[in-house]
């Protein structure tokens, strides 16, 4: 593990610590944030941390959120939701190195965008068993293609109570991200090495959420909701930001 913080450098370290910590932070008051807002950040300090190590912190947060609100947790809209993961996650694995990740970043950014225009235009996004699996098959794609998947299902849940949305975007994460990394680790697209890199910045992924918890218990719900509706939107500028500066 020495040899692989030598190889991200000091620096790039110190770096990636301070957009972890703040993506952490992020996300344990709104429920998104963590992969959202350092994903596509942490991909131009350091392309090795994205997707695998990424991925695997993300796996970490995520247990921590929903340990935190367990009893908020709606396991029941989440089914419909990882069922729809699974055959995307696998997917978009064996779609690896076949198909440009550029065009398909776009692609996702710009369903984002419009999402996220839809609910501000009053449309109805609630969920329903339809929609969080379609929500679903997005998440698991693009989550394992960049490991940037929370965006459908938050916008799913921007009306839910922000203890539930909060506990069950965690408890999606959790076994979506499982789906993620199983599916990439079947195609030779993760290993310890990622998980090495990944365990470097598990310091300041837990302070960034130890700092979050007396946040959000004062944050309002409408507060969250449109938290989680920049958030989404600023992910999805990142992406464009990041594909056509490549």
């Amino acid at each position: 593990m020495i040899d692989t913080f030598f190889s991200v450098g000091g620096e790039r370290w110190l770096l990636a610590s301070f957009f972890v910590f703040t993506g952490a932070c992020l996300q344990g008051v709104s429920g998104v944030g963590f992969g959202m807002f350092a994903a596509p950040i942490l991909a131009i300090v350091d392309p090795e941390l994205v997707p695998g190590p990424m991925l695997f912190l993300g796996l970490i947060i995520a247990v921590l959120a929903v340990i935190r609100e367990r009893q908020s947790l709606d396991m029941r809209g989440l089914g419909y939701a990882l069922v729809g993961r699974i055959p995307a996650s696998l997917a978009a694995a064996a779609m690896m190195g076949l198909l440009p990740v550029r065009i398909v970043s776009i692609l996702f950014a710009l369903v984002i965008l419009a999402g996220v225009a839809m609910s501000l235009s009053r449309l109805d996004m609630r969920p329903s068993p339809a929609r969080l699996f379609g929500a679903g098959c997005v998440s698991g794609f693009m989550g394992t293609l960049t490991s940037v998947g929370l965006p459908p299902i938050a916008l799913m849940y921007q009306h839910a109570p922000k203890a539930t949305l909060r506990a069950s975007l965690g408890g999606f994460l959790i076994f979506g991200t499982l789906i993620s990394i199983a599916a990439l680790s079947s195609a030779g697209r993760f290993s310890l090495d990622d998980v090495a890199l990944g365990a470097w910045l598990i310091a300041p992924l837990y302070l960034g959420f130890w700092v979050s918890t007396p946040i959000a218990a004062k944050v309002s719900s409408r507060t969250v909701r449109y938290l989680v509706l920049c958030l989404s939107a600023l992910a999805a500028l990142l992406l464009l930001l990041r594909q056509f500066t490549l």
